[in-house]
């Protein structure tokens, strides 16, 4: 029994070690970007990488505290900088390192504006946005100023009885 139990409290151990050791190598994604960005500056040292590598510190900070805010806004600034290859950066780093941040960065979570608890009372009004035809079918001629109104046109139906 006590065999049994010594082997299983070792198992468990190195499971957990194991887990957390595996879990402080992964980093955070923003670490895979910085070492993208390093690799990216040894293979083309042209231009100032410098501005880069003090947005993903900012952008790393701000994961630190938790702080969502600036870590989209400083990611946001980052990759802005990158399509515009700002500092003189080549441009076959700026398109690599733009394509890795945004597969290395999680989604985004999707925050609905509205509710969508649909009660009495909480109806809004809906926005469509104003698409006109050109001809109630299609070869057909120009719909009126009105619009297309399929039984005034007098449009053929071969499928209707």
């Amino acid at each position: 029994m006590n065999r049994t139990m010594a082997i299983a409290l070792t198992v468990a151990l190195a499971v957990c070690l194991w887990a957390g050791g595996s879990a402080l190598a992964a980093g955070t994604w923003a670490d895979e970007i910085v070492t993208a960005a390093t690799f990216y500056k040894t293979s083309y040292p042209t231009g100032n990488w410098d501005p880069y590598f003090e947005k993903l510190t900012r952008v790393q900070e701000g994961i630190g505290r938790g702080d969502e805010q600036i870590v989209k806004v400083e990611m946001d600034q980052f990759l802005k900088m990158l399509l515009g290859r700002a500092y003189g950066i080549q441009d076959v780093a700026a398109d690599e390192l733009y394509n890795v941040a945004l597969s290395a960065r999680p989604a985004e979570p999707s925050t609905p504006t509205v509710s969508l608890d649909l009660e009495i009372g909480t109806e809004r009004p809906m926005s469509v946005p104003d698409h006109t035809s050109n001809t109630p079918y299609e070869g057909g001629r120009p719909c009126q100023l009105e619009g297309c109104d399929y039984w005034l046109d007098n449009v053929f139906d071969a499928g209707a009885s």
